[in-house]
């Protein structure tokens, strides 16, 4: 893999390791601005979410580390992987079992002040599975297809399982997204287009009868369109996203001076901490936010397509679809062109699981990099010398 990247930086990783010190800085300020009210009023501390978000990002940094170090294809070893999606199995049974319901939906843990989200868990769960099984295929020079025989069927079942346990928390857009990343493991994979094409039509088709046949869903639509048509009800917090959007101008009304904080716009510091950042920044701000994302996305691009091993080629871009698509998600529905899906935007929103599960991804990544830097380096080596040194892998690998 080229060592060096966009002039300005040796490899891909540094400008990863760049990028996401600069996001968890913005973040964290963000997130202060964003919750210091709401913070104050409930536990008496304007910085409670601040310390919460930095003691998030510190776990965040060492699972990435941990992760790393261990390496991809340790993580995807038959018994670890599946004892990881088990896990997470077992945690999205025991939430809609007795988990306790949080604004008419029970999606986290508790275990005393720690909260934990199993459906972030499950995201990343579906797309080691995908990678793992979808790769061995490619390796055999087998064709990928939804229809093929093989173990790849395990990854449909789990993928459909951990949708329908997520869905019944309800959480019909993280659902949503779990399905989505599969498909999109399957479609870097090679899955025909007509069967892509086929799977979006019936989707589309099964979600416009389930929206006309409920009146309840039909209003969440209408107001997707217009949430001006009821302002004070369904369509309040898009409606307050809007504006604190639109008050931010070219240049925002400066750091911490928004008003959407002030109870106006609900999940001010969680799922919509994005318009509070562009009340205050404005235009020019969020521009430099999506250039952050968008180098982030290059590197990330730039580590998939590099990967030789197919199963670092499609966790890869798993991770990437993960970090990146949930970005673009999130600005897209707090800006009104998606509907209200409650993703958040990582590292600019507050949420501990989504942190520490999203750092712990682009460990997986940068651990593909590494593999790929050490293929290199022994492709380089003389034949002797190569075989000496694979030797020596084997047998630190048989005494691990």
């Amino acid at each position: 893999m080229n060592k060096s990247f966009l002039k300005f930086w040796n490899n891909p990783c540094q400008l990863i390791y760049m990028v996401m010190f600069l996001l968890v800085l913005i973040g964290g300020i963000n997130v202060f601005s964003a919750s210091f009210v709401m913070a104050r009023d409930m536990t008496g501390s304007g910085v409670y979410f601040l310390k919460r978000y930095f003691l998030f990002a510190l776990l965040g940094f060492c699972g990435m580390a941990f992760v790393r170090r261990v390496g991809y294809k340790a993580w995807l070893n038959r018994r670890p992987l599946w004892a990881f999606y088990i896990i997470v199995f077992m945690m999205l049974l025991y939430v809609d079992a007795v988990g306790i319901a949080t604004k008419g939906a029970s999606r986290w843990i508790y275990l005393g002040p720690i909260s934990i989200q199993p459906s972030e868990f499950a995201k990343l769960s579906v797309i080691m599975l995908a990678s793992k099984y979808l790769g061995n295929m490619l390796r055999k020079g087998q064709r990928v297809s939804f229809f093929a025989k093989g173990d790849h069927r395990l990854v449909l079942a789990a993928t459909f399982i951990s949708g329908v346990l997520v869905y019944k928390q309800p959480d019909l857009g993280t659902a949503a997204i779990i399905v989505a990343l599969v498909l999109g493991v399957y479609i870097i994979a090679g899955v025909p287009k007509w069967q892509v094409l086929g799977i979006l039509g019936g989707v589309g088709a099964l979600a416009v009868v389930g929206t006309l046949a409920s009146s309840y869903r039909m209003e969440r639509v209408q107001v997707w369109f217009d949430p001006w048509i009821d302002p004070r009800g369904k369509g309040y917090q898009m409606v307050q996203s809007l504006l604190a959007i639109g008050s931010g101008g070219l240049t925002g009304t400066h750091w911490g001076h928004g008003a959407g904080k002030f109870f106006y716009l609900p999940e001010a510091h969680t799922d919509f901490a994005f318009a509070i950042f562009c009340q205050e920044n404005g235009f020019i701000g969020a521009m430099i936010l999506l250039l952050l994302f968008a180098l982030l996305g290059l590197a990330f691009c730039t580590i998939t397509i590099n990967a030789r091993d197919r199963r670092g080629f499609l966790l890869a871009g798993g991770v990437t679809f993960l970090i990146i698509g949930q970005a673009v998600a999130n600005m897209a529905m707090v800006c009104g062109i998606l509907p209200v899906i409650g993703v958040p935007l990582i590292f600019i929103s507050y949420g501990g699981s989504s942190m520490v599960l999203s750092m712990a991804a682009i460990g997986l990544l940068l651990s593909v990099y590494d593999d790929e830097v050490r293929e290199a380096e022994q492709d380089a080596m003389p034949p002797e010398e190569r075989r000496d040194n694979l030797r020596m892998v084997r047998n630190e690998r048989w005494r691990s």
